[in-house]
């Protein structure tokens, strides 16, 4: 459904977000400079149709979005996506949504401005609009269906050589223990998708990660996998917290944000696993903007493209500001 906020009077110069995840897309309008939220849909992201059937649907949503603001010209747009998006703005991958990768001139049509990765996207959000402003640097999580962060320095995500600092949640951390020698992926072990498996493999019936948390007062085994869930996913932000030394820790996504079993094993997990005394009492702090993180990243990353000027059009070219590279 869309809804238009009802308490922003005087709004300033709009700018639209789309954050594409891998069950639903959301779409917002907001006014600058405050971001105030002035339009939200969210609408299911049918993964598996592609990509062109997206762009398709999100035509008709951004259409509804001009209409019901009174808007005479398109927006600028921002594109946040759950893949690996190059220094240039090209999607590189396409695990999630099929199609999405190396697309950038088929979203034309749409006003897309700018393309992000949808962790970098909801971590400049924090730091600017949510949980992370006031402080100078800091490490954000996403927990959600997958597992990715970052790191963000004076407002600025850090994409790494090649687009792809992301992927604490993908890569091997090692082996696991005893006989059983499969990678230790973090995602396989503390994600919303890791905990349902979980707990089916114990014979346990849930279709989502909310509906085990629902069950762990109830049932022994929906609380050792939600015990587990958080304390791997503690260990991740530990070892975001001993690599970086952040001011604050912010952890986002749809199991990130939520209050509960798992977020307090994932705190008392990454207390128990930072090494140095000075940073074990980091601050460790949910999101600020919850669901909308993301695609409020990606409107403010429009809104810095379109000051920047037409000619970043997708490429997110990394200008010169203050000796660092400016980062979407």
């Amino acid at each position: 459904m869309s809804r238009a906020s009802s308490g922003a009077t005087g709004r300033g110069r709009i700018v639209v977000g789309v954050d594409i995840g891998g069950t639903k897309t959301a779409v917002v309008a907001v006014a600058l400079p405050n971001a105030d939220v002035m339009f939200r849909e969210v609408i299911a992201t049918q993964a598996a149709r592609g990509a062109a059937r997206l762009r398709a649907e999100l035509v008709t949503v951004l259409a509804r979005l001009r209409t019901e603001l009174g808007l005479p010209e398109r927006p600028p747009v921002g594109l946040s996506v759950p893949e690996l998006v190059a220094l240039d703005g090209v999607v590189t991958t396409d695990v999630v949504v099929p199609g999405l990768a190396g697309d950038r001139a088929d979203w034309d049509e749409l006003g897309v401005v700018r393309v992000e990765s949808d962790v970098r996207a909801a971590a400049c959000a924090e730091a600017h609009v949510g949980a992370g402003r006031g402080f100078p640097s800091l490490a954000y999580m996403s927990i959600g269906t997958g597992i990715s962060s970052t790191f963000v320095l004076n407002g600025v995500a850090w994409p790494g050589a090649h687009g792809a600092a992301i992927l604490l949640g993908s890569g091997s951390l090692g082996s696991r223990q005893g006989t059983d020698s499969r990678p230790y992926i973090l995602e396989e072990l503390a994600s919303g998708n890791a905990i349902v498996a979980a707990y089916q493999s114990l014979g346990g019936t849930a279709g989502s990660a909310r509906e085990v948390l629902d069950h762990y007062s109830s049932d022994p085994r929906a609380t050792q996998v939600v015990d587990q869930a958080g304390y791997a996913a503690g260990h991740g932000v530990a070892i975001l917290v001993n690599l970086l030394d952040p001011h604050a820790v912010i952890v986002g996504g749809g199991l990130g944000c939520v209050d509960g079993p798992y977020w307090r094993c994932l705190q008392a997990s990454a207390r128990a696993h930072i090494w140095a005394d000075e940073a074990r009492d980091v601050p460790l702090l949910r999101s600020g903007l919850g669901p909308d993180a993301a695609a409020i990243g990606a409107a403010l990353a429009a809104a810095r493209a379109r000051r920047r000027g037409a000619g970043d059009r997708f490429h997110g070219r990394r200008e010169r500001r203050h000796g660092r590279p400016e980062v979407g």
